[in-house]
């Protein structure tokens, strides 16, 4: 992959210094590690895997409302989340028909 430098505009002339709010010289090392920060800060978004290999898999599932708003109610009642409270019953049920 070719990295392409920034170029100042022409309205900055060459021998100018360009600073930031703070007064640091904005030149390449300040570019480049403000893009490895915010590179760092995207990849860092999301939820948290769950599997140790990465990525967890996503497994959706329709439900009526009744069972949604069961579910809702106990994951309320065990003060956890919805998701959660499924992972955990579908633990359970695995470990039972094991």
């Amino acid at each position: 992959m070719t990295r392409t430098r920034y170029v100042a505009g022409p309205d900055i002339p060459a021998n100018e210094e360009v600073r930031d709010s703070q007064g640091r010289l904005v030149d390449d090392a300040y570019v480049d590690a403000a893009v490895e920060s915010a590179v760092r800060q995207v990849r860092g978004r999301g939820r948290p895997s769950l599997s140790e290999s990465g990525e967890s898999p996503l497994l959706r599932v329709r439900v009526s409302r009744e069972l949604d708003s069961a579910i809702r109610e106990a994951a309320d009642r065990d003060g956890t989340t919805r998701a959660d409270w499924v992972r955990r019953a579908l633990r359970e049920a695995l470990d039972d028909a094991s």
